[in-house]
């Protein structure tokens, strides 16, 4: 009888030594399996993270889309506001030129008309001095007349070129009738340098 009851306790010792080690093995895959998932639980912080970064690149990005496309629209509306102050100053300058061309045509009739009247003045047949000196004096004069015209037709060009340009960019930009000096000095600046 005492063999029979040795040989149950020996099985009970090895069922429970089984039972044992299967708990060990349980246990130490249970701790596997919590360190994958802690390891995947902070794997996914991260991309939460990741991605909460990438969202406000996107909003940021769209902001500065937003500015761009602010700053081309007024980029847009500045060049059509040029292109139509070049329009206009080109007409105007069109329109001047024809002004010009007039002027130095009723001065070119002028300067014939002096040179004819001056031919009949000085009558080669009478030689005396105050003829010649008269004669000289007139020649003299009407060049220079022709000097005054020739500038004065320069300074007319320059003030109404200057007149249009400032016109135009005091109509643009909202100015009044003062023209803002430092404007003008560049656009005078501007305009004698086309010429």
């Amino acid at each position: 009888m005492k063999s029979g009851q040795d040989e149950k306790i020996k099985r009970i010792l090895v069922a429970c030594i089984v039972l044992i080690i299967i708990c060990v093995v349980c246990i130490l895959v249970s701790i596997r399996f919590m360190d994958k998932y802690s390891d995947k639980v902070a794997e996914t912080a991260s991309l939460k993270q990741k991605l909460y970064d990438f969202e406000q690149d996107i909003k940021k990005l769209d902001m500065k889309t937003k500015e761009l496309e602010a700053m081309r629209y007024d980029l847009s509306l500045e060049k059509r506001g040029i292109t139509k102050d070049y329009s206009t100053i080109k007409d105007k300058y069109a329109s001047l030129g024809k002004t010009i061309k007039t002027l130095e045509r009723d001065v070119n009739i002028l300067q014939e008309a002096f040179k004819m009247v001056g031919v009949n003045e000085t009558d080669p047949l009478i030689g005396d001095e105050e003829g010649n000196e008269d004669g000289l004096q007139l020649s003299v004069l009407q060049s220079r007349n022709d000097e005054l015209l020739r500038e004065l037709a320069v300074k007319t060009k320059e003030k109404m070129i200057l007149k249009i340009a400032l016109e135009s960019q005091a109509k643009r930009l909202g100015l009044s009738e003062q023209y803002d000096p430092e404007l003008k000095k560049i656009l005078k600046d501007l305009v004698s340098s086309l010429q």
